[in-house]
């Protein structure tokens, strides 16, 4: 009885805490702190003015369907907070944290980017860069489409993002160019009714590019606090980013692809005298040579330089006040994904 009692009473709490959960989840539901607690990130005011503005171009329709008629007109998933704020999360199961974190994040895509458009069937993706996790404010939208790490800034806001996507990545036929213009028509009327900003790009990747201290792998850079007059904050490599791609390029050598361990192990022997470089810069507080090379190792793609980017990442998120990243770059190191699919409601649904 005293064991059939005990099972019981395990059952029951397990049943509490389930329920305790869900009660915790339909409430972050319910607000958007949603996003804060499962992205780590909160999002700009031009994030949700242009949720407005979706859901006029499709009157008397659910939340859901304002997602559904953007993919099938213009073959443009709005993803990730789009999807909380159409309600998408809110019957879904609850998964475990790094799910969220995972949600449409592409093979390359750094903690700094968070995706919120891609093409319908591609790697094609845009998202919000953010240089600290806090940023909320004048954030620039980068470009990438999967197939390699770098990427490019093409617009200041998301409603200059949706027209440059109408202009370089739709897929424009003589059967949809009128509806393109109107469209276009229709963002320029309602940001001007609103009195919001276009425009913004250039004056904001100025700005930014003040702070940039290196351009790393990817090719938008890394900002870190530096102090001009003592040179406190970053470092240069030991070695030029031209030099760190030959190191990197041991792996596709033809006569080591036959042995990973190989490979990997000449690889890491060159590569260590640099780590160890790094890391004494962090002692020293020149937390963006860490900072770097991590990105560096990520970007190159190998999961073999998981643990070493790792190794180098964790300690200079971390001092640098930007713990939100290392969860965020742990998750996707995770489970790497190179599927153009990344969306969390496969796993939930």
């Amino acid at each position: 009885m005293n064991n059939i009692s005990g099972k019981n009473y395990m059952e029951m709490l397990e049943k509490r805490i389930r329920l305790s959960v869900q009660k915790e989840y339909d409430n972050l539901c319910g607000s958007n702190e949603f996003i804060r607690h499962k992205f780590l990130v909160e999002m700009p005011p031009d994030f949700y003015e242009f949720w407005e503005f979706i859901n006029t171009l499709k009157k008397e329709t659910t939340k859901a369907a304002a997602l559904q008629h953007i993919e099938t007109v213009f073959q443009l998933q709005l993803v990730g907070p789009f999807e909380f704020l159409a309600g998408k999360f809110h019957a879904a199961k609850i998964g475990e944290p790094g799910d969220y974190l995972r949600h449409w994040r592409f093979y390359y895509d750094p903690p700094e980017f968070q995706t919120v458009f891609v093409r319908r069937g591609s790697g094609v993706h845009y998202g919000y860069w953010r240089d600290i996790p806090q940023d909320k404010e004048k954030l620039l939208i980068a470009r990438n489409d999967a197939s390699g790490c770098e990427f490019d800034f093409i617009a200041g806001n998301i409603f200059d993002a949706f027209l440059y996507y109408l202009e370089h990545d739709f897929p424009a036929t003589p059967f949809n160019a009128a509806q393109v213009a109107a469209t276009k028509n229709l963002v320029k009327q309602y940001t001007s009714e609103k009195s919001l900003e276009l425009g913004q790009l250039e004056s904001l990747r100025t700005d930014r590019n003040k702070n940039v201290v290196a351009k790393t792998l990817h090719r938008a850079g890394i900002v870190v606090p530096f102090d001009r007059k003592t040179q406190q904050g970053y470092r240069p490599l030991q070695v030029s980013d031209a030099e760190l791609k030959k190191i990197l390029a041991l792996f596709d050598r033809k006569d080591l692809k036959s042995d990973s361990d190989t490979a990997k192990q000449a690889v890491l022997e060159k590569l260590q005298p640099i780590a160890n470089a790094a890391n004494i810069a962090v002692d020293e507080c020149d937390f963006g040579s860490a900072l770097e090379l991590g990105i560096d190792l990520f970007c190159s793609g190998h999961k073999e330089l998981h643990m070493l980017a790792s190794s180098l990442l964790v300690p200079a998120y971390s001092l640098l006040a930007r713990p939100q990243f290392i969860a965020i770059a742990k998750a996707h190191m995770e489970r790497r994904n190179r599927d153009n699919n990344l969306s969390i409601f496969d796993i939930l649904n």
